[in-house]
């Protein structure tokens, strides 16, 4: 069963200017070592380090797949499966139930006086209400010293409903799937939310990405060719605190294909000769006797 994410009450024009995407170029990639296919479906660097779990690698051609249920214990990231399949020329990703900083809200410690302030909002008209800066606790993730003036809201009406029934998670994706063929590649991604907000995806073949923010950076569907002939399609890539944490997810590498053997020709003689057949003798042809017969009577 699918986790279930509390719903944040934000308006569109509070997750508009965290949510609007643009469109970014991708740079080859270089690298002259020659690579096999490959994919995983989750790393991380910085802080809290993750290694590329699970993790397929075709050396050979052959078609090579691996599964993880959960991830090793750890206070950034949890997902509920992840697949990784790589073969000839050929990779692929898939990806459910991820959630980058699970409860990360919920440490928050609010105020005795924020929550008064909370509770006496008139129902409407309160939209223009000054946020008061409060700085919030350390979460337990690599994230720089913020405070409520860093979340993604407008007024204080949106902050209360943030901290007061705070989301389950800073980002979660109920489905991540990404795969390459040659030097093709293509991602898709299903209910992805921030802070509890739904985000619709632009439709873009690559290179959509989320403006900086100081809770996360995040790229999606970067690909990149390298000098070897392979090709690199990944799905999503999270930058917190400004690169003291890098998550990637869903990484397919799509080797170029090895050349295929030629058959050697068996070598013949330019004017072979005629193949002998042993065959019997001839009969000599008979040679006529004439003779006489006796008369009778």
């Amino acid at each position: 069963m699918r986790r279930q994410l509390t719903p944040t009450v934000l308006t569109a024009a509070a997750v508009a200017g965290v949510v609007t995407f643009s469109l970014v170029a991708s740079a080859p990639v270089g690298n002259a070592a020659a690579r096999p296919s490959s994919a995983y479906a989750v790393s991380a660097e910085g802080q809290v380090p993750i290694a590329k779990t699970p993790y397929a690698e075709s050396p050979d051609g052959k078609r090579r797949t691996t599964s993880a249920l959960e991830l090793p214990k750890n206070p950034l990231l949890s997902v509920r499966a992840g697949t990784a399949t790589a073969g000839n020329d050929a990779a692929s990703v898939e990806l459910f139930d991820i959630v980058v900083g699970p409860d990360i809200l919920s440490q928050v410690q609010i105020p005795p006086e924020l929550k008064q302030q909370c509770n006496s909002l008139p129902a409407t008209g309160a939209e223009d209400l000054p946020l008061p800066d409060i700085a919030l606790p350390d979460l337990g993730l690599p994230l720089p010293k913020l405070s409520t003036k860093d979340l993604p809201v407008k007024n204080l009406p949106e902050l209360c409903n943030l901290l007061l029934t705070p989301p389950k998670s800073l980002l979660s994706i109920d489905a991540l799937n990404v795969w390459c063929s040659g030097d093709q590649g293509g991602v898709d991604i299903g209910g992805l939310s921030l802070l509890g907000q739904a985000i619709k995806l632009p439709s873009t073949k690559q290179g959509a990405s989320l403006p900086s923010n100081p809770l996360a950076s995040i790229k999606v569907n970067s690909q990149g060719r390298h000098s070897d002939g392979a090709f690199t399609i990944t799905g999503l890539s999270i930058d917190l605190g400004g690169g003291a944490e890098t998550i990637t997810l869903a990484s397919a590498t799509c080797a170029k294909p090895a050349a295929k053997p030629k058959p050697k020709p068996t070598p013949h003689p330019e004017n072979p000769a005629p193949a002998q057949i042993d065959t019997p003798p001839s009969a000599p042809v008979p040679t006529p006797v004439k003779t006489h017969q006796p008369v009778t009577g």
